[in-house]
């Protein structure tokens, strides 16, 4: 029998197939404000909006990066308890059910609206909008299954056993496994490319295994590990990946930045998952005892580390939403009356949504520049309003009041009125500049 190294990549490996994709994330410029001080002059606020962008990077221009946006997150306990954080959804659970074998990974659908639970008999649990296609759950297996992954749609996944056995269901093809091979380490993870078309495996020593157009970017095979890797992600454009121990210390490999590990931060042994932000330029760990630990642009949503858990945290899985296209979209508005030292104007923002489908706009950052430089930014504040998110229907114009927002959420403009002279604003023109986020 043929004897595979953790080392090795298998013998079917390609280069990665990559499909370009836009940033969603958008900066909306809210243009201009006329202040009077002595007349009537009504503030006019109009809206541009223009497309973010990034430098293409050296080593693979242009870098792809995805159109998902970080919303929360869900972890998940032995016992298939979940916890839901951010604007995650809780959608189901087994934890009030009596499994024959322990949950050992999860995986979110690509909408973030439901996920699938996958236990060490191959046993699946789907909920939300997260699609049954199959489970081992009914045969024998050689060993437990330890991960799953999902295909790009959503309409199927993989299930890795142990020795590296790979079981596929659904629109999930096969592409070769290691369950013929005598594995210096068992396998303890795997993840898909971006299109579907390829997998990799990851051993408890740090192998990497590369199947269909999943390319090998190393391993830490040949290394001496203080502990062993207990968890694998490939970056979003599938141009590398990171690896993580149970003693928090990360791996990466290919394009996939090292942003920093929990060595120093959670106790020896702990660790039990990683997962890469959308962008990729950040990912999370999370941690047996509920702890989550964000680096890079990974946001920190909480944590179940406060909680007395019943079973171990075994897995975690981003909840991510679809970033709109800025072409699909535009806002504008009027502020209705004067601005005065000490006045408030609140602003009715129009959104037009010119796209069939629905989409909400999420947070925003409103700040102030004035055309006269006697005229300091500092003499105004901001109220930035819409403090929850805004759906508007597709093929939809709609207001904020239109929409069911309160005045007291819309974004409003206030003059101070200082002890000093303000007489300068007399007659000056506001920019007001708005960045934010509309999903689908």
């Amino acid at each position: 029998m043929s004897t595979l190294a953790g080392t090795g990549a298998p013998p079917r490996r390609t280069t990665a197939r990559r499909t370009s994709v836009v940033r969603g994330t958008v900066v909306l410029l809210l243009v201009v404000a006329t202040v009077v001080l002595a007349t009537g002059a009504t503030a006019s606020l109009v809206l541009s909006v223009a497309p973010y962008s990034t430098p293409a990077d050296s080593a693979h221009a242009p870098r792809l990066t995805s159109d998902l946006a970080p919303n929360g997150y869900w972890l998940v306990a032995a016992d298939g308890g979940i916890f839901a954080y951010g604007q995650a959804r809780f959608f189901g659970s087994t934890g009030n059910l009596s499994l024959n074998r322990p949950i050992v990974a999860m995986a979110a659908t690509p909408d973030g609206q439901g996920y699938w639970l996958v236990a060490s008999d191959g046993g699946v649990f789907a909920y939300g909008d997260a699609g049954f296609y199959g489970s081992t759950g009914g045969q024998h297996l050689n060993q437990p299954i330890v991960g799953m992954a999902t295909t790009p749609d959503g309409h199927g996944y993989w299930l890795v056993a142990s020795d590296g056995g790979i079981f596929a269901f659904g629109d999930a093809d096969f592409y070769g496994s290691t369950g013929s091979f005598t594995l210096n380490r068992p396998v303890v993870a795997m993840s898909s490319t971006t299109d579907g078309h390829g997998y990799w495996l990851a051993a408890s020593d740090g192998g990497v295994f590369s199947f269909g157009d999943a390319a090998f970017y190393g391993s830490a095979g040949g290394l001496h590990l203080d502990r062993p890797v207990v968890s694998f992600d490939a970056a979003p454009d599938g141009g590398g990946y990171w690896m993580a121990a149970s003693d928090g210390g990360v791996f990466s490999y290919g394009d996939a930045g090292f942003q920093g590990s929990a060595v120093d931060l959670a106790a020896p042994g702990s660790v039990v998952a990683i997962q890469a932000s959308p962008q990729g330029l950040g990912y999370w760990m999370a941690g047996a005892t509920g702890q989550v630990f964000a680096f890079g642009d990974a946001p920190f949503f909480g944590s179940a580390a406060s909680l007395a858990l019943q079973r171990p945290i075994v897995g975690m899985a981003p909840s991510n939403t679809l970033v709109v296209d800025p072409q699909d979209y535009t806002l504008t508005g009027d502020a209705p009356g004067l601005l005065t030292p000490g006045a408030t104007e609140p602003i009715d923002l129009r959104i037009t949504n010119a796209d069939a489908d629905s989409l909400t706009v999420e947070n925003n950052t409103t700040t102030v520049t004035t055309s006269t430089g006697a005229c300091a930014s500092s003499n105004f504040t901001v109220s930035q309003g819409l403090s929850h998110p805004v759906t508007v229907a597709g093929d939809t114009s709609a207001t904020l009041s239109q929409l069911g927002v309160a005045s007291a959420d819309w974004p409003a403009v206030t003059m101070l009125d200082t002890p000093s002279d303000q007489d300068a604003c007399k007659g000056a023109r506001l920019t007001l500049h708005y960045s934010g986020t509309a999903v689908r």
